[in-house]
């Protein structure tokens, strides 16, 4: 039953990407018009891909506070590749991905059609590449978000922010929104520690054909109240990282052992490192 449920769900995700494949090619003689046309045309495909894709997957979205009007920067927590999709249905902003998912099938070419800004952590000259393309993207008209943490983490605290990708919003002088993601499954489903949470060093459709064997989660987004301003990066960055830390609910873990794999503890205020893949945590000893 688990496995026909998974199938049928991932049928029909396939079928709603490849019709908005087919929606993006159509209009994307838009853009020889007017780029920032095109940019609101990609917003409404965006939201709707993430509105359906929530739909079949079985991801209900709680917002809470008031969301940002484009053009924004926003920063939140980073659980999963979910998350991308929560900040797509409520915002229609833009995001800075992983190299690697420009790769991915599908949704590789659905992103880079979106005008998704990737980036390549292993090469830190990358970054001056990456906040032109911020920059660029909120003098457009379009939101940016952004996850500081750098990584997926496990869901159990919220790891210090990195400062770089910051410099677009003091450079623009625009304050800084932020937001707390949070996941809940329901009850008799495994906890979102073992099944939303990307922690095992795993493919992505490894992790979502697990996930589509259950019922779903809930996903709940807290916005913050009003935008953080400072001049200085690493101040900014510390003060985002309060106020996200502040909003935001741990996941509940695995359990110890699941699936013959032991659940990665978390240490609050380890050393976050710079990793592109989901998350190896230190064990807690």
């Amino acid at each position: 039953m688990k496995h026909l449920r998974a199938i049928s769900r991932l049928i029909l995700l396939v079928v709603i990407s490849v019709v908005l494949v087919g929606l993006r090619i159509a209009l994307w003689p838009g853009a020889l018009v007017s780029r920032r046309m095109d940019r609101g045309v990609r917003r409404n495909l965006l939201r709707l891909w993430a509105t359906c894709f929530a739909c079949a997957a079985g991801i209900r979205i709680v917002s809470i506070g008031p969301r940002p009007k484009a053009p924004f920067y926003l920063v939140m927590n980073h659980l999963t590749y979910f998350d991308m999709l929560v900040l797509a249905r409520e915002t229609g902003c833009i995001f800075v991905s992983r190299e690697d998912v420009a790769d991915w099938p599908v949704f590789g070419f659905i992103a880079k059609s979106l005008y998704i800004i990737f980036i390549d952590r292993s090469v830190k000259r990358d970054t001056v590449r990456v906040n032109d393309l911020i920059r660029q993207t909120m003098e457009e008209g379009d939101g940016i978000g952004v996850f500081p943490e750098s990584r997926v983490t496990c869901g159990l605290t919220v790891e210090p922010f990195k400062s770089p990708l910051l410099q677009p919003a003091i450079d623009l002088d625009m304050p800084v929104h932020y937001a707390s993601l949070s996941y809940r499954t329901p009850e008799g489903a495994p906890t979102e520690g073992e099944i939303v949470s990307w922690w095992r060093p795993e493919p992505f459709y490894v992790h979502l054909y697990r996930f589509l064997q259950y019922p779903g989660a809930t996903a709940t987004i807290r916005f913050g109240d009003a935008p953080i301003y400072d001049k200085d990066r690493k101040a900014l960055a510390q003060k985002l990282h309060r106020a996200v830390l502040a909003g935001f609910r741990p996941l509940r873990p695995a359990i110890e052992q699941y699936g013959g794999e032991a659940f990665p503890m978390e240490l609050p205020g380890s050393d976050t490192g710079g990793g592109t893949g989901p998350d190896v945590c230190t064990a807690d000893e």
